[in-house]
């Protein structure tokens, strides 16, 4: 493992589906662990739809491998909020490689 890139915090959220008494289903995404982790700005820039700036950005995100993540979850670094979009697992050094993108809310 290469620990002292890990200098950054994010934190990990998994879905939450909710069930009323219609059967109607509601995502939600408790708030979950803060878990160590490098993030590298990948992309950014503003699209521009009926008038309206959308922001987006994507960033990649290495935690260690021994933490649960899968795609769909949310994962929060500075007060913003990225959907993990793919996982890419390297044995050899116990990481993880999360590509995000930012949720637009």
């Amino acid at each position: 493992m290469i620990a002292g890139r890990l200098t950054e915090f994010v934190e990990l959220r998994k879905p939450f589906v909710e069930t009323d008494a219609f059967g109607s289903e509601k995502i939600s995404f408790p708030k979950g662990r803060l878990v160590h982790a490098e993030v590298n700005w990948k992309s950014g820039h503003l699209s521009q739809e009926a008038s309206e700036l959308f922001p987006d950005g994507r960033v990649e995100i290495i935690i260690y491998s021994a933490h649960p993540v899968e795609e769909k979850w949310r994962v929060v670094y500075q007060g913003v909020t990225y959907t993990v979009g793919a996982i890419e697992s390297n044995r050899r050094k116990g990481l993880k490689r999360l590509v995000c993108d930012r949720v637009n809310e």
